[in-house]
């Protein structure tokens, strides 16, 4: 399967086109330069179609009433582009599968196409799609999850609550996570109705609550507690079932409902979208933090997933290489390696991206992130 999107007046991005969404894609840019942007716009997109999806499988199963429509004033609010459109953004995603069909979702004039009963994903092309969206709210998770309890009804923006209820399911299912690139470990234990995160030193003994520990160990846990549970602890067939249910009861038409297709037989996919995930780790555990994700989602997975961060971080950029090199000398990092085919890595200037991937020497090109430091160096000669 293959993704493609071009974004035209949206926000900071003036026209960009990636023609084939690798499975790891990595954004860097200056602060304001649409990072975000592009990457909430792909993490919407696959959010459609995956409801379109669910949509396509209800109607083929005998359920003609929809229920639900796409809202696209509601996703732009959700995603904070509500004040682009008077700019007329153009938004078109592709997903073309290898027998060459193509399913396209475009959004111009303010208007969504591609998702009527005209536009149906064939049944042999049916997928049932997760996402996850970590965004850089998550340092609030510590002192939501402490004081949660008492905060009921308090809404702190979509993104939030999303990557916070992404983390409560995974803490469901994993009570003890070894986080080795910090020397920790955290621990989810429950003292009668209340639910304790822990951490706890690996090498010092000491344990002190999640909410008191760094800022860099606050912003690293929920990436890579999510990233183990949904590589290798997701139900997808729970997932599915329950998703199934509450649109066949706001329709009450479930006597209706025939599958066309058991679980087993849709094809499945999961895909995890990062907000600058070295934020306040100091540069040694933010190559280990990339070496964790890749191992997690890329090396040890069960599921198929893809991964798309943005970052400020050179030092990530740089490390890829050696992840790369480690793919072609059949060779892990610190469990961690990544094929050179599978990575695109794009720099974001000017409301455009350039391709940072050189093909014939199979590395990333650094040279751009570069100048800033050149730039000191260039100062520091000059003065007497």
């Amino acid at each position: 399967m293959k993704e493609s999107i071009h974004i035209k007046n949206l926000g900071p991005i003036k026209n960009i086109f990636i023609d084939d969404i690798k499975s790891i894609t990595v954004l860097i840019g200056e602060s304001g330069s649409g990072k975000s942007t592009l990457m909430k716009a792909i993490a919407l997109f696959r959010w459609i179609y995956k409801m379109h999806n669910i949509r396509s499988y209800l109607k083929r199963s005998k359920v003609s009433k929809s229920p639900f429509r796409f809202r696209m004033d509601t996703y732009f609010k959700n995603c904070g582009f509500e004040q682009y459109t008077k700019y007329n953004p153009e938004i078109i995603y592709t997903v073309e599968f290898p027998n060459k069909k193509k399913y396209t979702i475009r959004f111009a004039n303010n208007k969504l196409s591609g998702t009527s009963d005209n536009d149906l994903v064939l049944l042999t092309d049916l997928q049932y799609i997760k996402l996850s969206f970590i965004s850089e709210t998550r340092n609030i998770i510590p002192l939501w999850a402490d004081k949660g309890a008492s905060l009921t009804g308090g809404y702190l923006g979509f993104y939030f609550h999303e990557v916070y209820n992404d983390f409560v399911l995974a803490s469901e299912s994993l009570k003890e996570l070894d986080l080795t690139y910090l020397d920790l470990k955290l621990s989810v234990k429950k003292f009668q109705s209340e639910k304790k995160y822990l951490i706890q030193g690996k090498t010092d003994k000491y344990e002190i609550d999640f909410k008191n520990s760094s800022s860099g160990t606050q912003n690293a846990i929920p990436v890579s507690l999510i990233a183990e549970h949904f590589s290798n602890h997701f139900d997808f067939e729970e997932s599915f079932n329950r998703t199934l249910l509450k649109f066949l009861s706001q329709t009450d038409r479930i006597t209706d409902f025939k599958p066309v297709k058991n679980l087993g037989e849709i094809q499945k996919k999961l895909y995890i979208h990062i907000e600058e995930p070295e934020l306040s780790l100091y540069p040694d555990a933010q190559c280990e933090l990339i070496n964790d994700l890749i191992s997690k989602c890329f090396v040890k997975n069960t599921n198929g997933i893809d991964l798309i961060f943005s970052t400020h971080s050179p030092y990530i950029i740089n490390h890829l290489n050696l992840l790369i090199k480690a793919s072609d000398s059949n060779m892990l990092i610190n469990g961690a390696k990544i094929s050179f085919e599978d990575l695109a890595v794009y720099q974001i200037e000017g409301g455009k991206i350039e391709n940072l991937m050189v093909q014939n020497q199979r590395i990333v090109n650094t040279n751009p992130l570069s100048d800033t430091i050149n730039n000191i160096y260039d100062q520091y000669s000059q003065m007497k």
